[in-house]
């Protein structure tokens, strides 16, 4: 017997408060111009309680096609969170890691399962660190999520969100 769920879909306009959120995060913690990397007009797209953004997200609501456009964030306890696509364009253009977290392969598999990140799994961080943060696998330096410090000495950065967030919502 299978339980059917039904898919609530919301969509519109990102809100000016959610707006200059990410891009003060962007100018005042990575210390980039927000507007080289996100769009003016930045669209959610919420599937239930999982809402993502982008900077065509919502056009064409009228068709099938829900996304389009670059992969900007995802909002999560209405607080937006930058995508790991965004971090790494700009890792890129400024050729070093700011707000950052490097993670050991034993870290980046507990991580992907929705775990948080303990200190023996961290092999560097890149300040500032009291604001969400990437997680960058040691192995490839792609980003593979945010985490956010969680206790008061630093040691362990709690998951906002990872790429396996993916497969346990939707898998």
């Amino acid at each position: 017997m299978s339980i059917k769920h039904k898919l609530k879909i919301s969509f519109g306009k990102l809100s000016r408060k959610h707006k200059d959120s990410l891009f003060s995060y962007v100018r005042n913690i990575l210390g980039v111009d927000p507007i080289k990397y996100l769009s003016n007009d930045l669209y959610y797209v919420c599937l239930n309680r999982n809402c993502f953004i982008s900077n065509g997200a919502g056009k064409y609501y009228r068709l099938t096609m829900l996304y389009k456009g670059v992969w900007i964030g995802v909002i999560i306890d209405n607080k937006p969170y930058l995508s790991p696509e965004i971090y790494e364009k700009i890792y890129h253009d400024i050729g070093t890691y700011r707000a950052a977290i490097i993670v050991g392969e034993k870290g980046v598999k507990n991580f992907l399962y929705g775990n948080d990140v303990l200190e023996q799994s961290i092999i560097a961080e890149y300040p500032p660190l009291d604001q969400p943060v990437a997680v960058i696998d040691n192995l490839d330096g792609k980003v593979i999520g945010v985490a956010k410090r969680w206790d008061v000495r630093g040691k362990i950065y709690r998951n906002i969100y990872d790429l396996g967030i993916f497969l346990r919502i939707w898998g």
